[in-house]
């Protein structure tokens, strides 16, 4: 037994729910995988923790400080343990049956300490006292530490637990993509779906890693020579070139635009691969597959980019033209986005679905994905982005481009769990969790979205001002529905029954 296994076996409750299959002689490609999103979900019940705690401070009208705490470690654990390590997972799964190579040995294991030892730093920094905002305005923490508002300590703590998680975004698994797919021998007996490059569902994957360690590079170079200066590895001095405000963010939001851009990549390649299997005339084709690629190449191309439509706002340190330049290839996303629209319902027109609960969550993740774009392309305008970049419709884009393709992962994972675990799920509770996620994602996004056109900032605990308290409200009302539906998954995952027939006949892994 790997020792992935035997952490998953051990752990209380979420190991029940993830325990490894191992009569099938799949454990290779099973194991890390299993492990990681369990993991994710273990941090999903923290952040959905936090999430509860956080409107109940502004209702009780408690202090604003627990409420700046619990939001950075709430959308913290979403973003990146969570909704990264769930994507990580099923991906490296994915990539294992289509390339029939094992998930094994100390990259994957690399890949897994430093995500969650460096959630687990930040985590520990910020309630030292450390509140940073997912977009880490530098040098905003160094700021607060001169002013006494937290510690050097936890400056210190928190950079060391994002260079971390950073580490397992921009380099562990993207090579370990990377190595899977061109590197290393292919097994016959770990293939279970073999795929090309020629195939939507594969390319998309590979464009993602290379778009992550691409895109990533900067921002290694300058966190590693940050943080070389943090620890008194080199003198402070030499680091003032990365500790410029401007570069700094030009590296950040190189990477963490193109991060999102990255993962909409991965989980279209998911999207393409899972829908041919539940079609309903059996066919397992998508409408076209040069469509299908040629969409994801104009999402790869526009996007890397449109970055630049961050900056609209921070004359003079950007050309107007670059800002332009940004809002046009945002725009330009769009064209890719149609194109993925037409296969995708193209497909289905065709060939008829099988309206099971992991397709089903699959599509509602994209509807919800299709909203984030057009309210990402309005941002990116620059009269609108003045009007609106610091407020909640900024948030509400963040948190929808999060909880789509959170979904799109939970429903692929739908998919893949029996091959996992060697145990079913029962249709009727995934049933009732895609139809929880569709009242509570949609009535959160819009709620996030309509208080931002409102004005109501983000990052702002005063909600009773300028009547922003209504949106709270809602926002605090879908979410319950939204937390419903991840407790109605929870309870699926822990009643899954075990599979009588022999594996091979009951599913097959994209």
């Amino acid at each position: 037994m790997s020792i992935a296994s035997t952490i998953v076996q051990n752990t209380p409750i979420f190991g029940k729910m993830f325990s490894v299959d191992k009569s099938t002689g799949l454990e290779e490609i099973n194991a890390w995988p299993a492990l990681m999103i369990m993991a994710s979900f273990v941090w999903l019940a923290i952040a959905g923790l936090l999430g509860f705690v956080m409107p109940v401070t502004q209702l009780f009208d408690m202090d604003t400080g627990l409420f700046y705490t619990t939001l950075t470690l709430h959308g913290a654990a979403l973003a990146f343990p969570f909704s990264f390590q769930l994507m990580m997972g099923v991906g490296l799964h994915r990539s294992g049956g289509c390339v029939g190579k094992p998930v094994t040995g100390w990259l994957p294991a690399l890949a897994f300490i430093t995500m969650n030892v460096g959630a687990g730093l930040l985590t520990v920094a910020v309630l030292m006292g450390l509140k940073v905002s997912l977009m880490v305005m530098y040098p905003l923490p160094l700021v607060g530490a001169q002013m006494g508002i937290w510690s050097m300590n936890s400056v210190v703590l928190g950079f060391t637990g994002i260079y971390l998680v950073l580490a397992c975004m921009i380099l562990c698994y993207p090579i370990l993509m990377l190595k899977m797919t061109f590197f290393g021998k292919k097994r016959p007996d770990l293939v279970l779906a073999e795929r090309s490059l020629n195939d939507p569902g594969m390319l998309g994957m590979i464009l993602s890693a290379m778009t992550l360690l691409v895109a990533g590079t900067p921002l290694v170079i300058v966190g590693t020579t940050v943080m070389a200066a943090l620890y008194g590895i080199i003198p402070m001095s030499m680091a003032a070139w990365a500790t410029e405000p401007v570069v700094f963010q030009y590296a950040f939001f190189i990477f963490a635009h193109n991060l999102m851009e990255a993962m909409a990549l991965m989980v279209m390649s998911a999207m393409y691969a899972t829908l041919p299997l539940y079609l309903a005339d059996g066919t397992r084709k998508l409408f076209s597959n040069k469509l299908a690629n040629l969409a994801l190449w104009i999402l790869l191309l526009t996007s890397v980019t449109s970055f630049l439509h961050h900056f609209i706002t921070l004359y003079p340190n950007q050309p107007a033209g670059l800002s332009y330049w940004g809002n046009i290839m945002s725009w330009g996303t769009g064209i890719g986005a149609a194109i993925s629209i037409f296969t995708v319902l193209a497909t289905i027109w065709q060939h008829g679905l099988r309206a099971e609960p992991g397709i089903m969550a699959v599509l509602v993740g994209w509807v919800l994905y299709i909203l984030d774009g057009a309210s990402a392309m309005v941002t990116s305008n620059i009269a609108w982005s003045y009007q609106l970049h610091g407020t909640m419709w900024q948030s509400g884009h963040t948190m929808t481009v999060i909880l789509s393709m959170s979904i799109m992962w939970m429903g692929v994972l739908y998919h893949h769990y029996p091959v996992l675990t060697g145990r079913k799920l029962d249709p009727m509770l995934g049933s009732w969790f895609v139809r929880l996620f569709v009242v509570g994602g949609l009535g959160a996004a819009i709620s996030m979205l309509a208080g931002g056109a409102a004005g109501m900032p983000r990052r702002f605990a005063a909600w009773n001002q300028e009547g922003w308290m209504v949106y709270g409200n809602l926002t605090f009302f879908f979410g319950a529905i939204l937390g419903a539906s991840f407790l109605v998954y929870a309870y699926s995952l822990l009643k899954s029954r075990e599979i009588s027939s022999p594996l091979g006949q009951q599913v097959a892994a994209a």
